[in-house]
């Protein structure tokens, strides 16, 4: 999505810690313009993280965008990622991306990537 002018998206959201090694972080955020094209979007985003022996983790990204200015759309996206540290300092991961409903943004999708952590 390609949008002009200006927006802003507060939110809130908390950590929850279930059990140890396991984190789970439940998001609402809100998404309106102030100048430009009409964007007002709401946001329901759950991440979870778990950590693994041997310095694995698995961590999953749902969100859930209400488009309230194209016809409530519903453009929702999953995303799993397992990944190992290196170091205390230094990760790898791969990532699997999804798409869900009519108007997603992609279909599906996968990554490599580099976690770096200061």
């Amino acid at each position: 999505m390609i949008t002009t002018g200006y927006k802003v998206g507060p939110f809130a959201g908390v950590a929850l810690v279930p059990r140890p090694g396991t984190t789970l972080i439940p998001l609402l955020q809100q998404f309106v313009s102030y100048n430009g094209n009409d964007v007002n979007t709401t946001s329901l985003r759950l991440i979870g993280l778990q950590t693994l022996p041997r310095g694995i983790w698995l961590k999953l990204d749902a969100k859930l965008p209400i488009d309230w200015e194209n016809d409530n759309a519903v453009p929702a996206t999953f995303e799993i990622q397992l990944g190992k540290h290196l170091s205390d300092s230094v990760g790898l991961f791969a990532d699997g991306l999804f798409g869900i409903g009519g108007d997603r943004p992609y279909d599906y999708g996968a990554g490599l990537g580099v976690r770096f952590k200061y």
